[in-house]
This record gives structure tokens, sequence and C-alpha cells, in this order.
């Protein structure tokens, strides 16, 4: 693929894999909404927005929140803007508290500039929120051992692949003090079990073994 038409064709797998979902992962939902829980509500843009996402949950609790993605959203509540993330995010700069981006960063081209456009819309001191799969997983390290690709980097529309370390490397590279580092489960979550709870807390405990990163960070 080389140059607009690569681009349209990149665009057209993003749109395809995205068009009608829901967020289905409603406990990655819940932790992160709670570890928000101590912010004073203000502006939040969730970038990469589905039914179901951090907006919903935020807004019920007093956030004014907005909404970015490639696909067109009819939102009562919650402000929606159709855009590529790619071209960058339509927003003034410094207009909001919190950003969100849950499994958005491994679709980018260009995750440096990704980031660099949460921190442009970032007011100083401001709170981003990145999720995305880990590549050292539990069950990813027991299926290298055995001989099977890890989870996650067989997608066509996984760009990037991220360890705790190189998150956390990328995101301060950015500008960004990161204050915690979680996970949501490091087996399975209450979606598939209610037992799932005990694997949710461990994932706080030990990230790295996490299906997905969970990472919190301010605007230095």
């Amino acid at each position: 693929m080389h140059g607009q038409s690569g681009v349209k064709q990149i665009r057209a797998v993003q749109i395809a894999h995205h068009a009608g979902i829901e967020v289905p992962d409603f406990p990655r939902i819940e932790k992160v909404v709670r570890n928000l829980r101590h912010l004073p509500s203000g502006k939040h843009l969730e970038v990469g927005y589905s039914k179901g996402g951090f907006a919903d949950s935020l807004s019920k609790i007093g956030w004014d929140c907005t909404g970015l993605d490639l696909n067109a959203h009819d939102q009562a509540v919650i402000k929606t803007i159709e855009c590529d993330l790619n071209e960058g995010f339509p927003v003034e700069a410094e207009e909001f508290d919190l950003v969100t981006a849950g499994e958005v960063i491994e679709h980018m081209l260009d995750e440096g500039a990704f980031l660099d456009e949460c921190r442009r819309v970032l007011r100083k001191g401001g709170t981003l929120v990145v999720t995305t799969p880990n590549l050292s997983y539990s069950l990813n390290r027991l299926r290298v051992l055995i001989g099977k690709t890890p989870l996650f980097v067989y997608a066509p529309y996984h760009y990037h692949f991220h360890t705790r370390q190189t998150l956390v490397g990328l995101m301060e590279k950015h500008e960004f003090s990161v204050t915690k580092v979680l996970s949501s489960h490091v087996l399975y979550s209450r979606r598939m079990h209610w037992t799932g709870r005990l694997f949710e807390f461990l994932g706080d405990v030990f990230p790295t073994l996490g299906a997905h990163l969970i990472v919190f960070a301010v605007k230095s």
C-alpha cells in the first residue's frame, strides 16, 4: 500500500472493525472510572468513542463529555465528532481536564503524534488515561512458550504493541508524568465468570501480567 490509496485502505479496515461496536469490557471501564473519582468533574474528551465507554459512565457523575471517533454516533448526552484521529483532533488546545483513550493507541499510524495531540488538548495538570493490549500478558507468555502467536498481534488493525516498560517510556518521552499503572485482569474478568473479580484485583498488583495495560498520567 502506498500514498493516498494506502491511507484509504487502512481507514477502510479501521471503519469496518469499529462499525457499530459497543464497548464489551465493562470491568475495565469500571476500574478506570473508579480510579478517577478523586478528580473534580470538568471537561472530558474520549478519543475513540463507543457506546458503553468512559464518556457514558463519566457523564453520569457530572462530567461534560465529548467523543471523537472514525464512525458517526448519535448520542443525546455526549457531543460526538466524526473524524480520523490520524489527522489530529478537531478541538481547541488546552480545552479538556481529562482525556481518555481506551484501546486506541494500538490503532494509530503514528502513536507519538497521537500522544502529542492528547497533550495539546489537555489543560496544564490535566489527566490522560491510556489503555491498550499488553504484549506480555500472562497468557501470551504461555502461548509463546508452546510456539503460538501472542494474542492481539495478528489483528490487521493493530499497528503497535506494548509492554508496561515501552508504554510508560513512550508517554514520558512525550512529556507526560505517569502516576499509576494498572491492568484489566491477569487471566479473565467478570465478563467470563464472577470469579474474575479476583483476577481483576491481581491485575492491579501485577500489571505486567495483565491483559490490558491501564496507564494514568498528567500533563507535565
